[in-house]
């Protein structure tokens, strides 16, 4: 799914918010920004992992935050079945 989706898909935001939406089975695709630091992102990683999501990782926060019609940047963004 391109980021160009984002700005017409039902979305969450934020690594937690991601993190919960992939371990409830909701999110269909997870974008994580390129940008943020790895250390931060071990949990959602392992949720995306143990459910068989494959992150995209291509955005910066800002160009995330945009494309998720955000206010602020956003590490992770999921759409959301």
């Amino acid at each position: 799914m391109s980021l160009e989706k984002l700005r017409t898909a039902r979305t969450v935001a934020g690594i937690h918010q991601v993190c919960k939406a992939v371990l409830s089975g909701e999110a269909e695709t997870v974008f994580i920004a390129a940008d943020v630091d790895d250390r931060v992102l071990g949990p959602l990683l392992a949720a995306c992992r143990e459910k068989g999501i494959v992150p995209e990782r291509t955005a910066t926060k800002a160009e995330l935050g945009e494309r998720a019609r955000l206010d602020v940047s956003a590490a992770a963004v999921a759409t959301l079945r």
